[in-house]
């Protein structure tokens, strides 16, 4: 009994044993956790190390999680911060604070081929704050980039869907491609960059000094941008993310066509010689003269006679709206990775038509098949719509108030004013459908090799497919007989890249070498099938078969690069540095004789404060580098060749009575010796931290020269071409950078983080043909190209006005009142173009800045980024003139312009613009700085409260208010400074310029007001 007993007791003792150890086991485990300066962090991932299960913190912190096993382990992580693992055992409660993993010197950049610590850069790479434009109605990712970051030029957008274009560290070729190398995800992306969704994007990293340019070789002489697209992470649960904002936007400028009134006050002034009294100095309106005598064409004299006061600007014009929808879902076991999105673009353009959509779709997926083995893609897809056709601004602006855009029967007026100008409401009739669809599917493999420490090889393979679909059909089209055609091309890119890394490290020597060995091709198709003279436009583009005249076109053209790159570098207990890179590339463009070229480099540093000697209190670091390098810029394809052409000037009849034959004859010069241009330069920067790292920063400054300029060289006409591809000149360009950051103010609720941006960028033009005719042994000028040896490219040289002639005036031989007066350089009391020109200035912005502000208190953040472009003494200059109104007094008066045109007349003497309607011996213009500073993005969001997330059962949520261009500062008139366009003016010369006071091609820059919500669950 007694043994029963005691065998009883110890079943007893080990089933309460085994149910304690199954209710310890089966605990609840919570806990809070907290950045360093103890503010909770909510979203922060919670997942039990080796499975999928696994909570995120709540807005104030906390989390709860079921633990199975009393010796699990927990992994905490979060962006920005460093991840922790903590073993449970058997507690119930577990508080902890994460590190900060943002510290300027531990960031990891994207180098090339890899990524690097950016404390042991040699070179100059910044990377982009895109967290500070999350909030921002941007369409494309490079509005997000635009005045961030220094060395980096982001054009302006005024239009729906519209591409800005990029320029790093200023121009440095002449005919060469002016684009940087664009890489997405470690593969050349030749596209636009809009047709990527902004929140796929995890980081942008650009490539500007030679160095860093150099594993790029060809194509980098104009910088790099290097995209990455986000990933998964590892061990955390699924995180399902929705974001969606709605803008609504307008003109920054709040510009009007005149209406009827100032509209028939402007034909009188046209007219003053008639229309007013000469003895009151033609202020006083003649009773005698009416607008039957004036040059009114038909209709408009009509209208006037009915009253009529027509607002086509009004009509044609809209508030435009911008609507982004995206949701994602990512998240990760020990071995998988992967992250998916879709998103949705809708844009309303400011003019009606202009409007344009995006669908965009993403897979990013790697795995751990094995511990020798990764595989991974990283796919997406877009789908983007330009809908209709939206009517041509020079036409919303030539036609007069005084007519309407129909009869009394409901028909268009084709020709409203009765001139050649068409009814700017006949392109909205159009039936239009354009498409571009793209599918990108870059796959990889990674195979580390067992028993070979630190060595890995990468297989890259990629791919780029785009359609393009152009079909319209216009029943106004062919002067009313009807038009219709069908452009449909493909592009397709590819990429292979083999990449071998060799990362080891022994003691205080560490060594980092990689070779690539790839190519990359692209092919493209194109067939445009069109007509004319239709019968019936019932099946629109569907039926060209019906057109009188029908005509086909086809293209196709394909290039290769072939490319090997050998890097390495060293570092010494992070202390010294040094890099050395060496690439060879060989495009199909060049000639045989040139195909290949060979661009090395080399970057040194020296990190100062690792020094015992260095004890300097408050710099906890500091370093100094510097590089030497050498980048290619390719040619167009096929430029090394003789072309041959079969257009009609081709076509010949053979014998009498023959048919017309399709000939072909050549249509280019080839050049044998066609080689590379090449970018050589150096780079010296300063990185620092100071302050218990409160402030870091760096400062750069470089110096490049490009010789062999790509050119399109003039050719005799004799010679029977009008030019020929060549290489020629060198052209220099320096400048200055420096990006400090800081945070003034930490506390537990309170911070406000600063970034400050600057760029000074000055080229110069060294030599061009060489030749001196004149024999002062100076070379000369190439004055027809507006190049000018020891002058930026920019150069503008042109008549200088002296203001604008009045009545009394005395005038020199041509001119009249209200033309420029012109400074008579030579004094011979003529003014002509080879005389009386000189050097005024540039274009070339003289500095760029940007000052980006973060300041949170509690549960709101306020941003706030002010961006400003600068032209010093005579830098930054454009043509500020109202071109486009017409070279006749008549032209003048029956077409319209904008209120902001301040025109000469008797009545108005101090008017800032002559009458360009009025004949003058030379053709002139005013040049003006586009001086200005921005607020070029605000938003204010509000994380919602733990009480209200719970309530909709998400780990936390945000809804923000944001704006964007809100205020310009600027004394330039008319256009916002940065609406770029080229015009050319009626002297045939080529004019960069913004656009100003003219009307020609006017679309405005817009400002933005919007409103969004991001939740993840």
């Amino acid at each position: 009994m007694k043994i029963f007993i005691t065998k009883l007791t110890k079943w007893w003792l080990c089933a309460a044993l085994l149910c304690w150890t199954g209710l310890a086991v089966a605990q609840d485990v919570t806990g809070k956790i907290s950045d360093e300066n103890g503010q909770a962090l909510p979203g922060v991932s919670v997942v039990l190390k080796g499975t999928q299960k696994g909570t995120s913190t709540d807005v104030e912190g906390i989390f709860k999680l079921n633990v199975s096993e009393s010796n699990a382990v927990l992994v905490f992580s979060f962006v920005g911060y460093l991840s922790q693992e903590v073993a449970v055992n058997n507690r119930s409660s577990i508080n902890l604070t994460l590190k900060e993993d943002n510290k300027a010197l531990e960031e990891v950049v994207v180098v090339g081929y890899g990524t690097q610590q950016k404390k042991d850069l040699t070179g100059s790479i910044a990377s982009a704050d895109l967290v500070a434009f999350k909030e921002s109605p941007n369409v494309s990712i490079l509005q997000s980039l635009k005045g961030s970051l220094p060395g980096l030029t982001i054009s302006q957008t005024n239009r729906a869907g519209d591409e800005p274009s990029i320029n790093i560290r200023g121009t440095s070729t002449l005919n060469g491609n002016t684009a940087p190398l664009i890489i997405v995800d470690g593969i050349i992306f030749n596209g636009r960059l809009s047709d990527i969704n902004p929140s796929d994007v995890a980081s942008v990293d650009v490539l500007k000094d030679p160095s860093s340019k150099a594993v790029y070789g060809s194509q980098a002489a104009n910088g790099v941008v290097l995209v990455t697209t986000k990933t998964g992470r590892s061990a955390t649960k699924p995180s399902i993310t929705y974001s969606g904002s709605y803008a609504i936007s307008s003109p920054t400028v709040n510009a009007k066509l005149l209406r009827r009134d100032a509209f028939l006050e402007k034909v009188r002034d046209i007219n003053y010689l008639k229309a007013f009294t000469p003895e009151s100095g033609y202020t006083v309106v003649d009773p005698a003269w009416t607008f039957a005598n004036s040059e009114f064409l038909p209709p408009n004299l009509a209208g006037f006679n009915a009253g009529n006061d027509y607002d086509w600007y009004g009509e044609l014009t809209q508030n435009s709206l911008i609507n982004n929808q995206n949701i994602s879902i990512s998240g990760g076991s020990d071995k998988t990775n992967y992250f998916m999105s879709g998103g949705y673009t809708n844009e309303k353009g400011f003019i009606k038509n202009d409007d344009y959509s995006r669908y965009t779709m993403r897979i990013n997926l790697d795995t751990e098949v094995a511990k020798w083995l990764t595989l991974g893609a990283n796919t997406s897809g877009s789908f983007t719509n330009f809908f209709k056709d939206a009517p041509d601004m020079n036409s919303i602006v030539g036609t007069s108030p005084l007519v309407t855009p129909k009869d009394a029967n409901g028909n268009f007026n084709i020709n409203p004013i009765g001139d050649f100008n068409v009814n700017p409401f006949l392109a909205t009739e159009n039936d239009r459908y354009e498409v571009q669809s793209r599918f990108v599917g870059n796959f990889y493999g990674i195979v580390r090799i067992p028993g070979l420490t630190g060595f890995s090889y990468r297989l890259n393979f990629g791919h780029n497919l785009k359609f393009f679909k152009n079909y319209t059909s216009s029943i106004y089209g062919a002067g009313q007989t009807g038009s219709a055609s069908k452009n449909d091309a493909t592009q397709y890119d590819q990429t292979l890249d083999n990449i071998f890394n060799y990362t080891k490290s022994f003691g205080k020597h560490n060594i980092n070498a990689t070779a690539v060995y790839g190519y990359n091709t692209s092919k493209f198709n194109r067939t445009i099938a069109s007509g004319t003279g239709f019968s019936d436009l019932n099946l629109s583009y569907n039926s060209l078969q019906q057109a009188g005249i029908q005509k086909i076109s086809s293209e196709a053209w394909e290039e290769a690069l072939l490319y090997q790159m050998g890097s390495i570098a060293y570092n010494y207990n992070s202390r010294y540095l040094i890099k050395a890179t060496v690439r060879r590339d060989g495009f199909s463009g060049f000639s045989k004789r040139n195909k290949t070229g060979i661009f090395p480099s080399i970057g040194v540093g020296w990190v100062i404060s690792e020094e015992k000697f260095f004890k300097i209190p408050g710099i906890e670091y500091l370093k100094i580098r510097g590089s030497y390098g050498e980048n290619g810029n390719k040619v167009g394809r096929y430029s090394s060749l003789a072309r041959v052409s079969a257009d009609d000037a081709s076509k010949y009849v053979f014998g009498d009575g023959g048919l017309t034959s399709i000939g072909r004859s050549v249509s280019s010069l080839a050049n044998e010796n066609l080689k590379w241009e090449r970018t050589r330069g150096i780079n010296i920067g300063l990185d620092f931290a100071v302050l218990n790292n409160r402030i870091d920063g760096n400062i750069e400054y470089y110096s490049s020269n490009t010789k062999d300029l790509l050119w399109q060289q003039t050719l005799p006409q004799t010679s029977g071409f009008s030019n020929a591809f060549t290489n020629l000149g060198q052209i220099n360009n320096k400048g200055i950078e420096f990006m400090l950051h800081g945070q003034p103010v930490k506390t537990k609720d309170f911070t406000w983080d600063l970034t400050v941006n600057f760029t000074r960028n000055r080229n110069k033009v060294v030599t061009i043909l060489g030749e001196d005719n004149d024999g002062d042994g100076v070379e000369d000028d190439l004055v027809s190209s507006g190049l000018f040896i020891g002058k930026p490219i920019g150069t503008i040289y042109d008549f200088n006005t002296q203001g604008i002639y009045q009545l009394a005036d005395e005038k020199l031989a041509g001119f009249q009142a209200g033309t420029y007066r012109l400074e008579d350089i030579n004094g011979d009391k003529k003014i002509t173009a080879a005389d009386d020109r000189e050097i005024l200035g540039n274009t070339e912005p003289a500095y760029q800045f940007g000052i980006q502000n973060t300041v949170s208190y509690k549960q709101f953040t306020l941003r706030a980024f002010i961006n400003s472009v600068q032209g010093g003494k005579n830098s930054y200059l454009s043509a500020n003139y109202p071109y486009g109104y017409n070279g006749t007094s008549g032209n003048a008066s029956n077409s319209n312009w904008f209120d902001f045109t301040d025109f000469w007349s008797p009545r108005n003497p101090d008017g800032k613009y002559p009458n360009p309607w009025i004949a003058s011996p030379a053709f002139a213009r005013q040049y003006v700085q586009r001086n200005f500073v921005r607020l070029q993005d605000i938003s204010l969001s509000y994380n919602l409260s733990e009480k209200l997330s719970r309530k909709i059962r998400a780990a936390n949520a945000k809804l923000f208010v944001s704006g964007k261009n809100l205020f310009t500062f600027t004394k330039w008139e008319g256009w916002d400074p940065e609406t770029n366009t080229t015009l050319t003016p009626v002297d045939g010369s080529t004019v960069n310029t913004a656009l100003g006071v003219t009307s020609i091609n006017a679309f405005p820059v817009l400002k933005s007001y919007s409103v969004g919500l991001e939740i993840t669950f």
